[in-house]
């Protein structure tokens, strides 16, 4: 379940331009894990998600075939067409790298539509460095989030907690263009949890975008609960 959690939490901001155009992507994904203990782990499978359904809906095929669903506040596990758990989660959809893709938050990482501002920009190369601060109610849960902007696009982001400790990483890389929505196909990942590291690369494939079919599998039925 902690794997699955990190997936929907972490997968993040991507550049687009014309994102009016955009409303729904799908993709083939695999995700390899290392934790500090050196357990590795491997996920495949697809995604699918409809910027006006707002329900990821993640398709796993191994390590085994079971659906996972981010749904508001919700992450359901739906194995053999049942629920068979059920577990409270941040209302994380809004700031996925597929929401925020769709509708063109830019590089942001929709930090400009929060309460979160801007208190230092620096330029390092074809890179722009933009610290960005927490509102004064939120300094108790978290630090400063730092976005890399290199040619118009996200390709880095570090997030600090309020000791102005590192407690995560993320690159994104080797962009490709589908119907004018640039997005990366590798996003690299190092994440705290109780101090102890998790270390992913992610892959996408496959993408399609503005599909018009399968629309059951983007709004995609939860049954009833196990």
């Amino acid at each position: 379940m902690i794997r699955l959690l990190i997936i929907a939490i972490t997968l993040l901001s991507v550049y687009t331009g014309n994102s009016q155009d955009y409303f729904r992507i799908k993709t083939d994904f695999m995700i390899k894990g290392k934790a500090s203990s050196g357990e590795q782990q491997l996920t495949v499978g697809k995604i699918y998600y409809d910027k006006n359904i707002k329900k990821i809906v993640f398709d796993i095929s191994f390590p085994e075939k079971e659906i996972w669903i981010q749904k508001d506040t919700n992450l359901y596990k739906i194995v053999n067409g049942l629920v068979t758990d059920k577990q409270k989660t941040p209302s994380i959809v809004d700031f996925t790298i597929y929401n925020l893709a769709l509708n063109g938050s830019l590089s942001d990482f929709g930090l400009k539509k929060t309460n979160f501002k801007i208190i230092d920009i620096e330029k390092e190369g074809n890179s722009i460095y933009t610290t960005w601060e927490p509102p004064k109610e939120l300094k108790e849960l978290y630090g400063n989030v730092i976005i890399q902007n290199t040619d118009q696009k996200l390709t880095g982001i570090i997030f600090k907690n309020k000791d102005d400790i590192v407690v995560g990483r993320q690159f994104f890389k080797k962009y490709i263009n589908i119907k004018g929505l640039a997005f990366p196909t590798e996003i690299i990942r190092e994440t705290t949890i109780n101090d102890k590291k998790i270390y992913e690369i992610t892959t996408f494939s496959n993408i399609v975008v503005n599909e018009f079919t399968s629309d059951d599998k983007y709004d995609f039925k939860i049954p009833r609960h196990k």
